[in-house]
C-alpha cells in the first residue's frame, strides 16, 4: 500500500502519467495498472484523466491528503530510527536565508564536520518568510534566519543570535552621501536594491515610493530591485544611484568595496534579527548542540562583535 500511495502522490506532483512514472523509475504501463488496481479495491476513481493531464477526484483528494499524512509519519519514523544509530549514518538538512548563506554558514558548516567528519550535511537557500513552513514539513532540521515573524508557531524553538547593525549604502559620490541633514525622507526618490524585507523593517519605509513597496497583505516591503546576492547588490549600488541594506559586517565581503559609501544617516530600526530554530516536538538531531556551538562562534567572528553566552 505505501508504495500505491508513492504513486498517487507522484502522479498529483506530476499531473502527468509518463513524468509520474519517470519520477518513481517505472514504466507508464506499470503505474497505470498499480493506480487502476487501487481503484477497483477502492471501488472509486481517484483521477480524472485525458491524453494532456490528469486532475485529482473528490475521492483522489483523501487518499493524497491521508496519503501524504501516512508517508510523512514513516518518513519521520525512518529520520528517528537513523537518528538513533548515531552520526555515523545520519543526514543533517539546514535551511538558511541567502545573507547567512553569504557570509559565515559556510565556516559553521565547516566546523560541524571537523566534529563529526562522517556526517551527510544538505545545506538549501531559503527565503526567510519560508523557513518555518519548511520546518514544519519536516524538509529540514534546522533552520537559519530572520525570526521577527515565527511567533505564530508555538511548536517551534527560537535560539536568537546577537543583534547586528546594519547600514544603508550607495556608491561613492552618490547625492545622498553629501548630505548633512539627511533624513528618511530623503531616501524615497532614489530605488532600493535588495531582498524582501520583513514587517519590522517595512513599518519604517514608505509605502510606495521609487525605494519600493509594500506587500499587499502589509507584511512585508519589496524593494525596487529584487536582490538577494550580497555581491550582487553591491555591484548594482556601486554602478548607478540605486540604495542597499545590509549588515554593516557584509562591507567587509564586498569585492569593490571602495567604490561604496555608507550613508550618514541613524538607523537603530535597521539590525539582522536572526536565529536558529528547530521543532520541539521532533527527536533533537544529535548534532544539534554541536551545530548551534559552530554557529555562534563564526556568526560572531564574521559579523565582527561578540558571540555572548550562548543562544537562547
Amino acid at each position: 500500500m505505501l508504495r500505491r500511495l508513492e504513486m498517487i502522490v507522484a502522479i498529483d506532483r506530476h499531473r502527468n502519467f509518463g513524468r509520474a512514472a519517470r519520477a518513481l523509475g517505472i514504466s507508464q504501463p506499470s503505474l497505470t495498472r498499480a493506480l487502476q488496481v487501487l481503484e477497483a479495491e477502492l471501488g472509486v476513481r481517484l483521477f480524472e484523466r485525458d491524453k494532456a493531464k490528469c486532475q485529482p477526484t473528490e475521492f483522489g483528494r483523501i487518499m493524497l491528503t491521508r496519503g501524504r499524512r501516512m508517508l510523512s509519519e514513516l518518513d519521520e519514523a525512518r529520520r528517528e530510527i537513523a537518528l538513533l544509530q548515531g552520526l555515523e549514518t545520519g543526514e543533517f538538512r539546514i535551511g538558511a536565508a541567502a545573507y547567512i548563506t553569504q557570509l559565515w554558514l559556510g565556516a559553521a558548516i565547516g566546523q560541524l564536520l571537523a566534529v563529526h567528519p562522517k556526517l551527510k550535511i544538505r545545506s538549501s537557500e531559503r527565503l526567510w518568510y519560508q523557513l518555518a513552513d519548511a520546518l514544519m514539513a519536516s524538509e529540514i532540521d534546522i533552520a537559519v534566519g530572520e525570526a521577527s515573524e515565527i511567533g505564530g508557531h508555538p511548536d517551534i524553538v527560537v535560539g536568537r543570535l546577537p543583534r547586528r547593525p546594519g547600514v544603508i549604502i550607495c556608491r561613492a559620490g552618490h547625492p545622498l552621501a553629501r548630505r548633512n541633514d539627511l533624513e528618511m525622507g530623503h531616501l524615497a526618490d532614489y530605488p532600493l536594491a535588495g531582498p524582501l524585507l520583513p514587517r519590522r523593517i517595512a513599518v519604517h519605509l514608505p509605502g510606495s515610493s521609487a525605494l519600493g513597496s509594500l506587500a499587499a497583505n502589509g507584511l512585508a516591503f519589496r524593494p525596487a530591485i529584487f536582490c538577494e546576492s550580497l555581491v550582487g547588490i553591491g555591484d548594482l549600488v556601486e554602478t548607478s544611484d540605486a540604495l542597499g541594506m545590509v549588515p554593516r559586517a557584509a562591507l567587509a565581503k564586498a569585492e569593490r568595496r571602495r567604490g561604496l559609501a555608507v550613508l550618514p544617516i541613524e538607523v537603530p530600526w535597521l539590525c539582522t534579527e536572526q536565529a536558529l530554530m528547530w521543532r520541539r516536538d521532533r527527536m533533537a538531531h544529535p548534532a544539534l548542540k554541536t551545530f548551534r556551538d559552530a554557529v555562534r562562534r563564526t556568526e560572531a567572528a564574521a559579523m565582527g562583535g561578540k558571540a555572548g553566552n550562548g543562544l537562547a
